[in-house]
């Protein structure tokens, strides 16, 4: 039986229990939170919810504290995961969405990036702890993994994959071109290098266009990107998802599938972000060896890095640099600074626990102004 460390039980995480719970695979799942009892309520729900199906899935719900990289460590060996999700964030994303409309564009121009300490920490100190077990399970970030996995990479610490952000978009655009053309999405196959910007640019205010990327696209192995206005098929497939937060539970599908790829060894051509700590969303293969970045001939791994890294500069980033300090860009600093107070241009990985309770203090105070509880 394969096992599985699950850390985090917010949206992501709760969802990739229900889908894991009414899975036919064999799988012992470790679900830790560093509140017990949240964990243990989604295993429990997860539980429940599988009864109706005839599953009895293994689910057993602890305590994990990821700033204890001690503990962790010893979690780590103790369990011997085949794999591990790191599901938690410092911060969640959509909480400026609760600001007045006017505070909340301008907030959200400075890009998600801009958060990239929130972000960062607690996937960061797990990576430390899985290196520190001498073990070595697959590792799947969830975490605003285009930007926080290519950091990790920088200071010896990439994740395996991420989840989501491309492969938000992939499965849409398959969506979208099917649609369009009235055929069965089983005849459509895209290659897409694209990053989280791609993402979040048809959805949240304030964000800039003009972002490159690659996309293919093929109809029964026929190339028919020609047919299509890509600009367009790029942002519409992302205008197919509703407003808000629904969209979590693809994310789950998504490291849910990563998973199964990787630990049965599936051999599964798809698209994901961060694999092996590069920045932004490749076509990747996954299988018992991890993840490998498989291009077609008409774009090169350093063609498709450069872009995304482009990309970055449109999210927040200016530059990763090699010893793992990472550069805001001026926009985003200015916005940052002028409307939270936050005064960083650039950090070091291992800054980001500190840097994070900071912005996340400068949160607070702005939010007791606006937001009534």
């Amino acid at each position: 039986m394969k096992k599985v460390l699950l850390v985090g039980t917010g949206d992501v995480g709760k969802h990739i229990l229900e889908f894991a719970a009414r899975d036919e695979s064999n799988i012992e799942w470790i679900v830790g939170d560093v509140e017990e009892e949240k964990a243990r309520w989604a295993c429990n729900n997860a539980e429940i919810g599988a009864a109706h199906h005839g599953k009895h899935p293994k689910l057993k719900p602890i305590q994990v504290d990821l700033f204890d990289s001690e503990k962790t460590t010893e979690l780590i060996r103790n369990e011997k995961p085949d794999a591990i999700i790191n599901c938690t964030v410092l911060h969640t994303w959509h909480l400026i969405r609760q600001l007045p409309d006017e505070l909340y564009a301008k907030i959200s121009s400075a890009g998600l990036g801009a958060w990239l300490p929130c972000q960062l920490a607690l996937g960061l100190n797990f990576a430390k702890s899985i290196q520190d077990s001498g073990l070595s399970p697959y590792y799947i970030n969830t975490s605003l993994s285009c930007l926080t996995n290519p950091v990790m990479g920088k200071v010896g610490l990439a994740p395996t994959i991420g989840i989501g952000n491309v492969d938000l978009i992939a499965p849409a655009v398959l969506t979208y071109v099917a649609q369009q053309k009235g055929i069965d999405r089983s005849r459509v196959e895209t290659f897409q290098v694209c990053h989280h910007q791609h993402w979040v640019f048809p959805r949240e205010a304030g964000y800039q266009e003009g972002a490159p990327y690659f996309l293919k696209i093929l109809i029964d192995g026929e190339d028919v990107t020609s047919e299509f206005d890509t600009d367009d098929v790029m942002f519409k497939s992302v205008k197919l998802y509703g407003p808000g937060i629904g969209f979590t539970t693809v994310s789950a599908s998504s490291a849910l599938k990563n998973l199964k790829a990787m630990i049965y060894d599936q051999n599964l051509r798809t698209h994901s972000p961060g694999p092996n700590g590069l920045p932004g969303g490749y076509p990747v293969l996954l299988n018992s060896l991890g993840a490998e970045v498989v291009l077609p001939l008409e774009i090169t791994l350093d063609e498709a890095v450069k872009m995304n890294e482009e990309s970055g500069k449109l999210d927040s980033i200016e530059e990763i640099k090699e010893d793992g300090t990472v550069v805001f860009t001026d926009y985003a600093y200015e916005i940052m600074k002028d409307t939270l107070g936050f005064d960083c241009k650039s950090f070091h990985a291992w800054d980001s626990k500190e840097l994070a309770f900071e912005q996340m203090a400068c949160f607070k105070q702005l939010a007791d102004k606006y937001i009534k509880n």
